[in-house]
């Protein structure tokens, strides 16, 4: 949900008509895009790991939440910036006699979004959340307290489970770590001499990992850089994306860094493995 201006029933119209809101996986398009609302901080366009689409982010903790959502193994979907029924929305705030949000220029009614819905894998079956992410500071707003409710009630109508995560949820190591690894998970968009160069490349890498227990990851990248022919920081790039695509696994509560040892590192049975093409 997010405070947003320059809306009207023609735009609003558009944006229902190009089918944003609409979709699962690659397929879904998101209510807002980066280009259509003021972020909170920076805003960022990034591929997903689960869904292989372009991620629309409006703000650094949005970012932060997304990395660990689209880390985790048991995710199956994420959709951002997901539209509210606005009929539904407009119901709930006349029963608790809230103001529903309004375009301040035009005072046309707004659809409220809920910046993340998950589709998470829970034994044989499909569990959905519902995720809002706001600063910690924002929650002292009466009027952001409000349209809270507003959402609230609206996924608690629907039995989705409905939380706020806020900077204070997201673990500081694990989202140290998935930002070192963040954008490696595609070696598509890396100029090479011929389709598949890094791919084979990764796969050399991959195979030296338990050639080299006791060296560190500055270290074995070096060796790996000399070994292959590879300029200095390729071998460091396809360790991060055989983390990304876990191939590779290691203790994420712990710190990635120059001096962690390679041992630290493990292969991932082939079925387990994620592969962004």
């Amino acid at each position: 949900m997010r405070s947003r201006s320059g809306f009207d029933e023609v735009r609003i119209a558009r944006f229902r008509k190009e089918g944003r809101g609409l979709g699962h996986g690659d397929k879904y398009k998101p209510w807002l895009t980066i280009r259509d609302v003021p972020s909170q901080g920076r805003s960022h366009r990034l591929l997903g790991v689960v869904t292989g689409r372009i991620h629309h982010l409006l703000s650094d903790i949005e970012l932060g939440a997304f990395l660990i959502y689209d880390f985790r193994d048991d995710m199956q979907d994420i959709r951002e910036q997901f539209p509210l029924d606005v009929e539904v929305t407009r119901r709930i705030s006349q029963e608790i006699g809230i103001r529903h949000p309004v375009d301040v220029r035009s005072r046309t009614e707004l659809v409220q979004t809920t910046d993340f819905l998950l589709d998470l894998q829970r034994g044989d079956r499909i569990v959905t959340l519902a995720r809002t992410v706001k600063p910690s500071e924002a929650l002292n707003d009466p009027r952001t307290v409000e349209k809270l409710e507003i959402e609230r009630r609206y996924w608690t109508s629907r039995g989705v489970d409905w939380g706020i995560v806020t900077e204070r949820d997201l673990p500081p190591i694990l989202l140290s770590n998935l930002k070192f690894l963040q954008g490696c998970a595609s070696l598509e968009d890396l100029e090479q001499s011929y389709p598949g160069l890094y791919q084979e490349r990764a796969t050399l890498v991959d195979g030296a990992l338990a050639q080299h227990p006791d060296l560190n990851l500055q270290e074995f990248s070096r060796r790996i850089d000399n070994l292959l022919s590879m300029k200095p920081g390729e071998a460091l790039l396809l360790v991060k994306h055989l983390l990304a695509i876990k191939v590779w696994r290691t203790d994420m509560e712990q710190p990635i860094t120059e001096t962690t040892v390679m041992s630290a590192f493990w292969r991932e049975p082939a079925s387990a493995a994620r592969r962004v093409q």
